[in-house]
């Protein structure tokens, strides 16, 4: 079987790569979708930026006024070899999924959804393009049950189509972090939409007003964010791999999010137990299904500070208990949640497209 991954424009192979060989980002290519290989009846190939400058200048142009969606690129891609001979293609989110779906002929298309939402929440004219597309791919992949759930109850999928896949990170990028680096630091990342910092911030400065001697420590690209420099510390940028050493000094590992079907939070719920911490979050669907309650971490109800707050501190009280759970939740990733268990489960997304298209 010969898989094209259509990455978007801004992901190149090669220098995610080199970038990785400088140890600056985990896995040997985007999303380690190299180990779709790892079978080795299954080929893989990989789309590469539009080489043209004109072409990636109207193609950037294009990007930005269409919120983001491929349309150059996958019209470029219609007109190559790699594709046209290619037995199914894939693509990782919306951006590329949409337009691949939507170009006529070619391989049957099989795509990641992150960030759909429900028909209400469309224009009329973008919610014809929006069904058109999700009813065209040929496999509806999802990182969580709840939304594959949701995609077939608002969009009246075919639930055969859609399938839940295992999100997976690189274990050896993330490994476990020596215990004796840990301190009275809560750690955090993220910048989509469905999170919710400026709560977390207010439930650690709770935990300092009851005496407790702890530190907040966020990355994130929200500008809105703030936190007093008595608070704790606040990176405002891309962790990419310095978030290891983040993790490193945290003894728990915080995620706070709105209420949401969506997986957010779920790469740094992984990272965090790959680096043997402890998790504290939000209970939402995606995060039910990845945090065991009182063994991998600890789940409190969305909008409530003082939840937040009395889980972290319960962690920081005891350090053996959070140990504990961050042992725990190293072991489960390791064996449930690496990239090569997640492009187990897209080889047979793929191929049950292919049989299917045959």
């Amino acid at each position: 079987m010969k898989v094209r991954v259509e990455l978007p424009e801004q992901l190149d192979v090669d220098e995610h790569e080199d970038a990785h060989a400088r140890d600056e980002i985990p896995d040997r290519s985007p999303y380690g979708l190299h180990h779709l290989a790892d079978d080795p009846d299954v080929e893989v190939e990989f789309r590469h930026p539009l080489h043209s400058t004109s072409a990636a200048w109207v193609a950037r142009k294009v990007r930005n006024r269409l919120n983001g969606f491929e349309v150059v690129a996958t019209a470029a891609e219609m007109l190559s070899r790699e594709r046209r001979t290619s037995d199914a293609v894939l693509c990782m989110s919306e951006l590329t999924g949409f337009p691949a779906a939507l170009a006529p002929g070619g391989p049957p298309v099989v795509s990641n959804i992150v960030w759909a939402g429900r028909p209400e929440t469309y224009s009329a004219s973008k919610r014809v393009t929006v069904g058109r597309a999700l009813h065209r791919l040929s496999g509806v992949v999802v990182l969580a049950d709840s939304i594959g759930e949701d995609l077939v109850d608002a969009w009246d999928l075919d639930p055969e189509r859609v399938h839940s896949v295992r999100l997976g990170i690189d274990t050896d990028f993330f490994p476990a972090q020596p215990w004796e680096d840990a301190g009275p630091t809560v750690a955090s990342v993220g910048d989509d939409r469905f999170r919710d910092h400026p709560l977390l911030v207010d439930a650690v400065a709770r935990l300092q007003a009851r005496g407790v001697p702890v530190r907040l420590e966020l990355g994130t690209t929200q500008r809105d964010v703030r936190i007093p420099a008595s608070l704790g510390t606040l990176h405002r940028r891309r962790m990419e791999g310095d978030v290891r050493a983040m993790y490193g000094r945290a003894t728990v590992v915080a995620v706070a999010l709105v209420p949401t079907m969506r997986g957010s939070g779920s790469t740094v719920v992984l990272e965090a137990a790959a680096s043997a911490r402890p998790i504290v979050a939000t209970r939402t669907p995606p995060m039910e299904a990845l945090i065991e309650h009182g063994v991998r971490g600890l789940l409190v109800e969305p909008g409530d500070p003082d939840a937040m707050a009395d889980a972290i501190g319960e962690l920081l009280a005891d350090p053996g208990r959070a140990r504990a759970m961050g042992e725990a939740a190293r072991e489960w990733v390791v064996e449930h949640h690496t990239t090569a268990v997640m492009a187990a489960d897209l080889r047979e997304v793929l191929r049950a497209a292919v049989k299917q298209a045959a």
